[in-house]
């Protein structure tokens, strides 16, 4: 079933009839999962975060533009006192084209545009999310099997300088304070995550700038693991921080990227003893953990970097194992590695010098630099 809500009111800039249409057309989907909500070319007004389900592709045509104009977030996919348990909320969501305007310079309050927990098979595609104040383009908390692709992210304000953690993409797991908009606080992890031929960059609203990272974590628990996580082909432009983030994650692949002028590149981090080394169901503090098989290959760096181009370490002298860092370039002299805390560690970088790759605590080690 094909569904466009201009058969329930939707008028255009009109933010009471514009809301109420789409959210009816998406009701009318839940009816019928494998549903089509279409979404004509046109600026519509939301006031509320809208909320999808079961089953359904919400199609926007490539001229069509979701616009907040209210404090909430744009999309999300449960009811905000929706008890969903594991990856069994409202999942096999496609979303596809069209433009999520946070419209941050007329409405400067923090939030996030896409809300997505509890869920399994979701699909991005061809979709520009902009102009976000403090929060996320993207909260994906507790998903298995995540797929984003050509999808740009442009415009961050991080308007009172205490979000330097906000990601466009947030990779995170249902605990206490990670996800306020619905859902129980489970431990649910994002795993199986693929992220292609996107571009993170500022927009043309003034003061918009990058998002300070890109795509990554900061909260886990023990024995809890991102794991597969494949980025690739992607354009990271100005990030504030590092451009990407993974935390103590499992079978971790970065290839084919392409950093301009970002502060920071890579940072991939474990766990030290604090909250994030809890364990789920006694919220015991236990102590560090470590990532495995982590591969930086192919990717290219260019510009001034206040930070490191790649800065993988741990805590208490626990190794991360099986890291790879290979086949990159790094274009200015001043760029470094620092590599930390790694047992089963392969740098081939042959046009690196020694001086630019910090190596500490590292055990089984293979070398070729310059």
């Amino acid at each position: 079933m094909i569904i466009n809500p201009v058969q329930f009111g939707l008028a255009g800039k009109h933010k009471h009839k514009d809301t109420k249409a789409i959210q009816q057309a998406l009701n009318l989907a839940k009816k019928h999962p494998g549903s089509i909500v279409y979404i004509p070319a046109g600026t519509y007004h939301i006031k509320r975060a809208l909320t999808i389900f079961e089953g359904t592709t919400l199609f926007l045509n490539e001229a069509a533009v979701l616009q907040r104009h209210g404090k909430d977030a744009l999309l999300k996919n449960g009811y905000r006192y929706g008890q969903y348990h594991g990856y069994r909320g409202n999942g096999h969501l496609r979303i596809i084209g069209g433009t999520f305007d946070m419209n941050g310079s007329r409405i400067p309050d923090n939030n996030t545009a896409m809300c997505i927990g509890h869920a399994e098979d979701i699909v991005l595609y061809n979709v520009t999310i902009k102009d976000v104040v403090g929060g996320h383009g993207i909260d994906a908390c507790g998903v298995d099997g995540l797929i984003i692709t050509r999808c740009n992210f442009e415009g961050f304000l991080d308007i009172n300088g205490d979000r330097s953690f906000s990601e466009a993409i947030q990779l995170d797991i249902q605990v206490p304070g990670a996800f306020p908009k619905f859902g129980t606080r489970d431990g649910t992890i994002t795993k199986n995550v693929s992220i292609s031929e996107c571009y993170f960059g500022p927009s043309e609203t003034p003061s918009f700038n990058s998002w300070n990272r890109a795509i990554g974590s900061h909260a886990t628990r023990h024995n809890q693991y991102y794991e597969h996580l494949s980025i690739f082909k992607n354009t990271f432009h100005q990030t504030g921080d590092y451009a990407l983030t993974p935390l103590k994650a499992k079978d971790v692949y970065i290839m084919d990227n392409h950093f301009i002028d970002c502060t920071g590149g890579i940072r991939f981090l474990g766990t030290k003893d604090d909250k994030n080394t809890a364990d789920i169901q006694s919220g015991w503090i236990t102590g560090p953990q470590s990532g495995t098989h982590v591969n930086i290959i192919n990717n290219r760096f260019d510009g001034n970097m206040k930070k490191d181009a790649v800065h993988i370490r741990n805590y208490k002298n626990i190794q991360h194992q099986d890291v790879v860092v290979a086949d990159n370039v790094f274009n200015e002299a001043h760029q470094h590695l620092h590599l930390e805390d790694i047992d089963q560690l392969i740098v081939q970088q042959p046009s690196l010098s020694a001086k630019q790759v910090k190596l500490k605590n590292i055990t089984n080690e293979i070398l070729i630099l310059k």
